[in-house]
């Protein structure tokens, strides 16, 4: 017989797919990243105050917070119907409850409509974003290749790709960058730059003029709070591996046979600081040969700055342990495990930038 109680229908109709994990992510989670994007519009609370003072002007100042980023028609109705209920509920007028609670959710399904329409287009961005970037590592001869990206937000500002030259050796080139930033901005820098890089690539044989080249287009185009550090390798055919570097992590290089980790770090500036001219006079080629069953390891400093809810760094030593205890494995296995401890270790915490591993196995 079905359920008379139209109570408990309303309650069944909105619980059915409630779970608690999702209550723990919206306590735990959710309420965190609300309260960060709304601390950036609130002042500094003078900490010599008492704490009463500072609890009153912290309310204050998270209310108007909340209020600015309203529209000015909407902030209007929603301090008309905070009157209305205070009004309501002091002369004990239902009738004023009543529009006080219709005009906060007339609000509500405008704000909610806004943010459904926002998500959709950012996860039309996404995929466009995705089909962009290699699905999966090309198969270069002598090596295992593996990668991992994952965006702090819908989009991100991270940038990894496979390119050919366009010369007779037909040479393979790896490239890895880093947008500060996230979110759409960034993407759409990363998504110039990718263009830009693989007509380079197709264009100039040295991987030194190819960031030269891309400096002297992007120095000009980011706005001053954005800059780009990338990463260039050039797989010969002899089987060495050329490094340029403009201001990106060191690559780490594995050697299988005694165990150990060097960091390979030419020199190099961010593309887009004020360089004062330093940039073509700094930046270097490292050259290296590794040996089978030898790792090399390409990542952006999301990997190691991925934090625990104690904005604890996961770090460049855990990343080497992990990699150490795993060297054995395939790239593939290998990438598998550090993305679990990756997991593992940010638990509950929030993916607070973009991260990109990649892993290249001697064969």
């Amino acid at each position: 017989m079905p359920n008379s109680n139209p109570i408990k229908r309303i309650f069944d109709l909105y619980t059915s797919d409630l779970t608690m994990d999702e209550i723990e992510r919206l306590i735990k989670k959710e309420s965190a990243e609300v309260y960060e994007f709304y601390k950036n519009e609130m002042p500094k609370v003078d900490p010599n105050k008492d704490r009463f003072t500072r609890s009153l002007i912290f309310i204050r100042s998270l209310f108007n917070a909340f209020l600015l980023k309203m529209t000015a028609a909407r902030r209007i109705f929603y301090i008309a119907a905070l009157l209305i209920f205070i009004v309501g509920y002091m002369n004990d007028t239902g009738s004023y409850l009543i529009l006080s609670f219709l005009i906060i959710n007339f609000l509500l399904a405008f704000e909610l409509a806004d943010k459904l329409t926002v998500k959709d287009e950012m996860s039309l961005a996404r995929k466009i974003q995705n089909n962009l970037m290699p699905n999966e590592p090309p198969d270069i001869e002598g090596f295992e290749i593996a990668t991992l990206y994952e965006s702090a937000k819908e989009v991100g500002g991270d940038y990894f790709d496979f390119l050919k030259s366009n010369n007779d050796n037909n040479e393979n080139y790896i490239v890895i960058g880093d947008i500060s930033g996230k979110g759409m901005a960034a993407a759409l820098y990363m998504v110039r730059v990718q263009a830009i890089t693989q007509f380079l690539v197709k264009n100039h044989n040295d991987i030194l003029e190819i960031l030269i080249n891309l400096k002297n287009y992007f120095s000009q185009k980011l706005r001053k709070e954005y800059f780009l550090t990338i990463q260039l390798a050039k797989l010969t055919n002899d089987g060495k591996i050329q490094i340029s570097s403009a201001g990106h992590n060191p690559i780490l290089l594995y050697n299988s046979e005694n165990k150990t980790f060097s960091e390979i770090n030419p020199k190099g500036i961010g593309i887009g600081l004020n360089d004062k001219g330093l940039f073509e006079k700094t930046l270097a080629i490292e050259e290296f040969t590794p040996a089978k069953n030898d790792l090399i390891i390409m990542y952006t400093d999301g990997i190691t700055e991925t934090m625990n809810q104690y904005k604890v760094q996961f770090g460049l030593q855990r990343l080497k342990k992990v990699i150490t205890e795993n060297a054995d494995k395939s790239a593939l296995e290998l990438k598998q495990i550090v993305h679990k401890h990756l997991v593992y270790y940010r638990g509950d915490a929030s993916l607070h930038d973009d991260s990109t591993l990649i892993i290249l196995k001697v064969k």
